[in-house]
């Protein structure tokens, strides 16, 4: 049975760790979308945050694969400090664009607000690093990424990671301000569901870009959740109105935005997203051999 389990993986490694992270996941949901009493609804939404993780646990553990090479990956902090620099930014920096965005679209922006935030900002940023978003990494960038740019190009594997990974959080929007129940309710949430989709495809470039340039998990997490704490807490709005449900507005633009910072670095790589196929040959947790620092 083993020998089978392992044939399978070793055949279809990238679909048996999609399978089995939305497996994870979904059923762990299962708890907040039927409203289950607490703490069992808020443990199954946190579990199922650790979906993509343990699935590349199981699908490294039952393959061919090192389970220390990937673990090296989720703790690799030795790469050059302008990518550390690179990961904190280039959220910062599509915030701002945002900002500017809407402004021009008449909403009141104003920057006076941020001050008082230090404290949320630094909350929020360790709680989305551990279980609010940065916890997916080891799956999506640490598994799936590498092994789907073995078989296609950067700017395919990227599609193809983002839109599964978009999808992945489909569940949530039953237990969100964005709550539907019905095709009536579905269909009038499709366009937000639609941009939403857009935008995380979005991140998944620039978390390509940084991965393939450092090799390392641990800066896809704090880029990760760079995007997660600056959308909820930096936009120079009030808070109500970040997170408020039907703030359309804000994710059309923050998602221009995003676009717009993806462009850029598709020019200034030529499309590869740093990836060069040689040195990550390497970097890839296919052996038990120290991944290379950049």
């Amino acid at each position: 049975m083993r020998q089978q389990v392992r044939r399978l993986i070793d055949g279809h490694p990238v679909a048996v760790f999609f399978a089995l992270a939305y497996a994870i996941s979904w059923l762990a949901w299962l708890g907040p979308i039927l409203g289950l009493s607490e703490p069992i609804s808020t443990l199954g939404f946190v579990v199922g945050g650790f979906g993509p993780a343990l699935a590349a646990l199981v699908v490294t553990w039952l393959g061919r694969d090192s389970v220390r090479a990937w673990a090296r990956q989720i703790v690799d902090w030795r790469v050059a400090p302008r990518w550390y620099v690179a990961a904190l930014t280039i959220p910062l920096v599509v915030v701002a664009l945002t900002s500017v965005g809407l402004s021009v679209a008449g909403m009141s922006v104003d920057p006076g607000l941020l001050p008082d935030r230090v404290s949320l900002v630094l909350v929020s940023f360790v709680s989305i690093a551990l279980v609010g978003g940065g916890n997916e990494e080891p799956g999506w960038r640490g598994l799936a990424l590498p092994k789907l740019q073995e078989q296609y190009a950067p700017v395919s594997a990227t599609l193809i990671l983002g839109v599964v990974w978009a999808l992945w959080h489909l569940p949530l929007l039953a237990t969100g301000p964005t709550t539907f129940h019905g095709l009536a309710e579905f269909v009038d949430v499709a366009p937000s569901v639609g941009v939403r989709i857009l935008n995380i495809v979005g991140v998944a470039f620039i978390l390509t870009w940084i991965y393939n340039e450092t090799g390392s998990v641990l800066l896809a997490i704090l880029a990760h959740t760079g995007f997660n704490t600056a959308n909820s807490t930096l936009v120079p709005l009030p808070i109500d109105v970040i997170s408020a449900g039907d703030s359309t507005t804000i994710l059309v633009v923050t998602t221009i935005a995003l676009w717009t910072v993806v462009a850029v670095l598709f020019v200034i790589t030529r499309g590869q997203f740093g990836y060069e196929a040689a040195s990550h040959a390497a970097t890839t947790p296919t052996s038990d051999q120290s991944s290379e620092v950049h």
